[in-house]
Parts: C-alpha cells; sequence; structure tokens
C-alpha cells in the first residue's frame, strides 16, 4: 500500500525491470516496464482503442509467445469468460463500462502467461462496487497461481489482499 508521495508507479517501476510482456498502447504516458513472465496491468486495461476486446486478447497472446515461444498462451475465450467478459469479444473498448474495460485489461495481461501480475492502482477509476468486483476478479487470478501484486492508496482494495506491506 503506497503512502503519500510520488505515487505507485514509481514502486512498480522499481518492482519490474526489463522488457513489458503486457501489450501497452501508444501515447498511454508515464508506464512503468515489466520483465519475463511479468504482467503490468493499469488503470486503462492496457487496450488499443482501434482493436476489439478479443483481438487485444490475442495480440497480446501472440506477442508473449513471440518472446517465450515454450509457453504456450491462453485460449483468448477463455480468458474472457474468466474475466466475466464471455460474448463481449466482438465489443471495442469505447462501448464497454469501465469494470469491464478493467475486466478486459486483466485478461490482455493474462494471455502473456505472466507469473506475476503488477496492478497499478487498478481501480482508481472505478465505483466502490466494480473495485471490489475486480478486487475480486484478481483474487481469483491469484488462486490460479499467478502472484498478483497491488499497488494503492485504497485501504478497502489493500484489504481484499492476503498481505499488505506497507510503503512510505
Amino acid at each position: 500500500m503506497a503512502g503519500p508521495g510520488p505515487g505507485s508507479v514509481p514502486l512498480v517501476r522499481f518492482a519490474v525491470p526489463g522488457d513489458c510482456v503486457a501489450v501497452l498502447p501508444a501515447g498511454g504516458g508515464d508506464t512503468p516496464l515489466g520483465g519475463r513472465g511479468v504482467g503490468v496491468l493499469l488503470r486503462r486495461g492496457n487496450l488499443f482503442g482501434h482493436l476489439t476486446v478479443g483481438q487485444n486478447v490475442v495480440l497480446a497472446g501472440r506477442l508473449a509467445a513471440r518472446r517465450a515461444p515454450e509457453k504456450a498462451p491462453e485460449d483468448a475465450t477463455d480468458l474472457l469468460a474468466l474475466t466475466g467478459l464471455a460474448g463481449r469479444g466482438d465489443a471495442y473498448p469505447a462501448a464497454l463500462s469501465a469494470l469491464e474495460v478493467a475486466r478486459a485489461g486483466v485478461a490482455v495481461v493474462l494471455a502473456g502467461s505472466p507469473e506475476v501480475v503488477f496492478a497499478d492502482e487498478p481501480a482508481g477509476e472505478l465505483d466502490r462496487l466494480a473495485a471490489l468486483e475486480l478486487m475480486d476478479l484478481l483474487c481469483v487470478v491469484a488462486r490460479r497461481g499467478t502472484a498478483v501484486v497491488v499497488a494503492t492508496r485504497d485501504p478497502d482494495i489493500a484489504a481484499a489482499a492476503h498481505r499488505i506491506v506497507r510503503v512510505a
């Protein structure tokens, strides 16, 4: 849990040196970098607006497979179902609710088959109920065997985690 100061992006940057596995849209501003086996989930879901949700997930999987050919990416349909977006693969990001964009971002990150997912204020643009739903999804991801690290200033979001580390 990050305290007052420069924010959680520097924390994620420090924790994740190297190349990014997640697909990050161009022009998204200051973004952290990720290493092999690491996925980075940002507030806006890591989505390209000109691609459908399904295309975003497929692209992320293909890019990850090029970097680590020994790891086969999960099927996009399965990832969309896991994240609660079954039937929404043909939708464009602009047509999604804020929670759906966040869920799609999780699917994109998971398409890279990461060992660890770093989430930088993933619920920052969600209302309270949607934020808790997103944290429930991240807990499901963790139960499937992917480590999940969430940088947040929100004590309610932090409370959903199994362990809290405070950073001054």
